[in-house]
């Protein structure tokens, strides 16, 4: 990286008004919340996620090379995008970790694992925005390949990170609320020089979206169910309103589009004569037979009219099918039920 693009890097936050902007809004809020009591206490823990999320949103945005969108509202909700989030407890890890060494061991202990931690966060983070992993961006393996990826000038990262602790720590002596921007500044800028950083080794671009899982024949077999149930279940209505042909060209109608019509055709028969009438499953049974005499499958239209005379001996086919009904089964060899149709 040039000392152009470096400086760039860390006074980015300074020069794009939309980064700029939201910096300034989130640092009135949280200047509002550490003075505003219990009511600014529950600001702040509303203000969290969007100060965390929109860091992550800046590092990627810079790895990318582009420029990071605008506030949302959506930024301030603890749900969704949890990977933007894990900076929080990755941070707070580290702090227990400085505080338990120094408690331990001292200045020195406490310095050894300052130094760690923060040679170890930037390169978690980054490789939490590449991944989108949590699990990833503390797996040590991840991390040792991203060193070594961009050894060249990834150590420039831990060292901006120190300086600038370095820097929050002076400003002890100013006003609270110049603390705050001062702090925010600093933040900022260093998540910006780390997706800086990152961006010409287009880490970001080697990992891809897994291809959706295709659903197997059991989620199909649901989907394709609750369609025809919600079918029936509409086409019902129309005829407990005594409109038969309404509800039945509403079914024929989805028939139409089923992945599977033929299985379609029976799945709605045999759903219909479930009703606490069967009458109505009767009538479409001669749409059903009707069709099943179209296709040519006279065996199956043969089987549905056997099992409607079992339900109710007067039925029968549509006049128009009788012929073709009637050949069928001659030619199957039930020459009873042909005399039987023949009377109709």
């Amino acid at each position: 990286m040039k000392p152009g693009d470096l400086v760039r890097a860390i006074f980015y936050p300074l020069t794009v008004p939309s980064v700029l902007m939201t910096l300034i809004f989130f640092w009135l809020l949280i200047s509002f919340g550490l003075w505003g009591g219990i009511l600014g206490m529950f600001l702040l823990f509303l203000m969290l996620p969007a100060v965390f999320r929109y860091q992550m949103i800046v590092l990627e945005a810079r790895a990318r090379g582009r420029e990071p969108p605008a506030l949302d509202a959506e930024f301030f909700n603890w749900s969704g995008n949890a990977w933007s989030l894990f900076p929080l407890p990755l941070t707070l890890l580290a702090a227990w970790a400085v505080i338990s060494a120094g408690d331990s061991f001292g200045n020195i202990g406490a310095v050894v694992v300052l130094l760690l931690t923060g040679g170890l966060l930037p390169a978690s983070f980054a490789v939490l925005t590449i991944t989108h992993s949590p699990l990833q961006s503390v797996n040590p393996v991840a991390i040792g390949l991203l060193l070594e990826k961009c050894s060249a000038t990834f150590w420039i990262a831990p060292t901006y990170l120190i300086v600038a602790g370095w820097l929050s720590l002076q400003t002890a002596v100013l006003p609270q609320m110049a603390v705050i921007l001062i702090l925010l500044l600093l933040l900022y800028s260093f998540f910006s020089l780390l997706g800086s950083l990152i961006e010409p080794y287009g880490l970001i671009d080697d990992v891809s979206i897994p291809d959706a899982l295709e659903p197997d024949e059991h989620e199909i077999a649901a989907d394709i169910e609750k369609v025809r149930t919600d079918v029936l279940n509409h086409a019902y209505g129309f005829v407990s309103r005594g409109n038969r042909s309404g509800g039945f060209a509403h079914i024929i109608g989805n028939i139409d589009e089923d992945p599977d019509p033929v299985a379609a055709w029976a799945w709605y028969f045999n759903r219909m004569l479930l009703w606490e009438s069967t009458a109505q499953a009767l009538f479409f049974a001669q749409r059903y037979i009707h069709e099943l005499l179209r296709q040519g499958d006279d065996i199956s239209a043969l089987k549905v009219i056997l099992r409607c005379r079992l339900i109710n001996e007067s039925f029968r086919p549509l006049s128009a099918d009788l012929p073709a009904a009637i050949e069928a089964a001659n030619c199957s060899g039930n020459i009873e039920l042909a005399a039987v149709l023949k009377r109709f």
